[in-house]
Formats: structure tokens, sequence, C-alpha cells
């Protein structure tokens, strides 16, 4: 009897740890799940992101390109010149920096915490610091998650060869 009633107690051990695992491991699938469908969230705000401010550059708004550009910015331009926050936001306050048309395309975002890389192409054409500039540029952005929202730090171009 005795034997018995032990069989049966590690029976019903074994079969509670098993559903038990089986619990953790559907929580973990879900968790993943979460997580995967979060980042591709994360991934689709930061294209979004992308046209919108290309589409700021067109409007000529200053103001809002300054709320989502961080006060360390650093651009490097087609041309290979290097300016921060304040000349992008005069150049586009003053005129002297204008977009008739910035169209970004072929976006990939890869996420490193609260760090993202975008990379594109974008087809442009305007003025910026006053020289004209009209084509394709391949670029990289540099987005960072700071106070809660995100803000550029960094920008490179360069012209795509034809």
């Amino acid at each position: 009897m005795n034997r018995k009633l032990i069989a049966l107690v590690v029976a019903f051990c074994l079969a509670a740890f098993a559903g038990a695992q089986t619990k953790k491991s559907s929580a973990k699938k879900a968790e993943s799940k979460t997580a995967a469908a979060s980042a591709e969230d994360v991934k689709e705000q930061l294209k979004k992101m992308e046209t919108d401010r290309a589409d700021m550059t067109v409007r000529g708004d200053a103001d809002a390109l300054a709320k989502n550009t961080s006060d360390d910015y650093v651009l490097i331009d087609s041309a290979g010149n290097v300016s921060g926050k304040a000349e992008m936001v005069e150049g586009f306050k003053s005129g002297v920096s204008k977009m008739q048309s910035n169209q970004p395309s072929d976006m990939t975002v890869r996420v490193y915490g609260n760090t993202a890389v975008v990379t594109g192409t974008s087809k442009i054409k305007g003025k910026i610091r006053g020289r004209d500039v009209n084509g394709s540029m391949r670029f990289t952005r540099i987005w960072v998650k700071k106070a809660g929202g995100w803000q550029t730090v960094s920008l490179q171009q360069t012209p795509v060869s034809k």
C-alpha cells in the first residue's frame, strides 16, 4: 500500500512539475511575441519620424526640427561639411536651407536599447546652406531615446552616383 501511495505522489508531483514548465514556456513564448511586436512598433515609429522630419524640411519648419534634434547633433552633409543643431535650425529659419522635395525610402532600422540607426535613401531637391542639392542620397541617421522621446543625434549623407 505504501509503495502504491508513494508511486501515486511521485506521479502527481511529476505531472504538476511538467505542467508548470509548460506554463513557463508558454509565458516565455507570449513574452517573446510581445517583445518582437514592440520592437517592430519602434522600428515603424522611427521610419515615420524620418518621413515626418523630411516633411519638416520641405515645410521649412525649423521649430519642429529643433524639437526632435539633440543639442549635440552632428550633421555631415553630402559635400562633407560638418555642422551642428544651431546651424541646421538657423539655415531653415533664415531660408538659406529650403527643400522643395525630400522623399526617404528603402529604410532599415536597427534598434540597440535606447539607440537606433536608420539607413536609407532619400530623393531630394532644394538648397542646403544656399547650395543646390538634387538627386538621391544614401543616409545614416542615429536616434537616441532621451527623456521618453526619440531625438536625432547625427546624420551622414552620401550622394548616390548615377
